[in-house]
């Protein structure tokens, strides 16, 4: 993987994400090599943008004489057996979220990996953004942490029924707790989460860490959309737009005067982040999903260097078990899933 040639990419999916995906390894200096769909004209419609071959059959696509890396941008349910057939080829493999069902399934797949000396990464790639970046970088200047939150409000399932705004509402999870997984300095296990669900497609999920409160809502029917982290400390607090991949820390004075200057100089810091934000991903050309190139670049990195994917097993796993332990108790309070 050192010769210096670009490494070459399988896309398996040619969707919305199956395009960023696609993007995101040209951006970055890859090849896409091919494109496989279970729809053989969605797959060739991309593959033809991007000069690259396509197929209907995933068999087509996972050759190692072919592509280095497959970037898994099908539906989650398919996640695990495509990641399987990858991982036998003996291709690294890039997986959107969430890698399988379940824990256990995600541990079967890291031992795959593992015993194939290969690399498996899911795609949690809020993790990658400038303001998440920040926000990790700077955490000693919140002072002690009190509380992490999660406010995801998303229109993907206005389309569906029921029980499709359930399953986006559980999809959606591994964001959250992708974040929570990598701020909490003990990790999730070990988490009691109490889940309530208001109405199909409507999630909030509570639980504690020591002495740090973690909260997650997911609405699939709030407006306007929003995908939002804050990071509460005893000096200051982080507000992360995940949307759009910036960051603004909010600080007040206890004085009279600083309570009244607060909703000026809050909104006067959030205007001046957005607009340095705005300015770089023009630069850079990045008109959505800010931290995918980045989390692709890393990637494709730690294959060239034979380095260590850039999210690990064991913090995969954390996120797979806290989204187990969520799951079940979503179902259990009437989730159509």
């Amino acid at each position: 993987m050192n010769d210096g040639r670009p490494l070459r990419a399988a896309i398996v999916g040619a969707g919305l994400m199956g395009k960023w995906h696609a993007d995101a390894v040209k951006k970055i200096g890859g090849v896409v090599a091919i494109v496989a769909d279970t729809d053989p004209s969605r797959a060739y419609n991309l593959a033809h943008e991007l000069g690259a071959a396509s197929t209907g059959s995933l068999g087509g696509a996972l050759s190692a004489d072919l592509v280095d890396v497959v970037h898994v941008c099908a539906p989650p349910s398919d996640h695990r057996a495509i990641v399987r057939s990858a991982l036998v080829a003996g291709l690294h493999v890039l997986c959107e979220k969430p890698l399988a069902e379940t824990t256990a399934e995600t541990a079967e797949l890291y031992a795959m990996a593992t015993e194939r000396e290969r690399l498996l990464c899911p795609v949690h790639q809020y993790l990658f953004q400038d303001g998440v970046i920040r926000v990790m970088r700077d955490m000693p200047s919140l002072g002690r942490l009190t509380s992490v939150s999660s406010v995801i409000c998303s229109a993907g399932a206005d389309a569906g029924d029921d029980a499709a705004r359930d399953k986006l509402s559980i999809d959606t999870l591994a964001h959250p707790l992708s974040l929570a997984s990598r701020i909490v300095p003990d990790g999730l296990a070990g988490v009691e989460w109490s889940v309530t669900r208001a109405s199909p497609g409507e999630l909030q999920a509570i639980g504690a860490q020591a002495a740090l409160s973690l909260s997650i809502q997911v609405s699939t029917r709030g407006r306007p959309t929003v995908s939002s982290l804050r990071v509460t400390g005893d000096r200051r607090t982080a507000e992360a737009d995940l949307f759009h991949g910036f960051v603004s820390f909010d600080e007040v004075e206890l004085s009279r005067q600083g309570k009244i200057v607060h909703p000026f100089s809050s909104s006067a810091r959030t205007l001046a982040a957005a607009a340095v934000n705005l300015a770089r991903r023009a630069a850079r050309r990045e008109s959505a999903f800010p931290g995918l190139r980045e989390l692709v670049r890393r990637f494709y990195s730690a294959v060239k260097l034979k380095q260590p994917a850039p999210i690990g097993s064991d913090e995969s796993l954390d996120v797979a078990a806290a989204r187990d332990a969520i799951v079940a108790a979503f179902r259990a309070e009437g989730a159509a899933v």
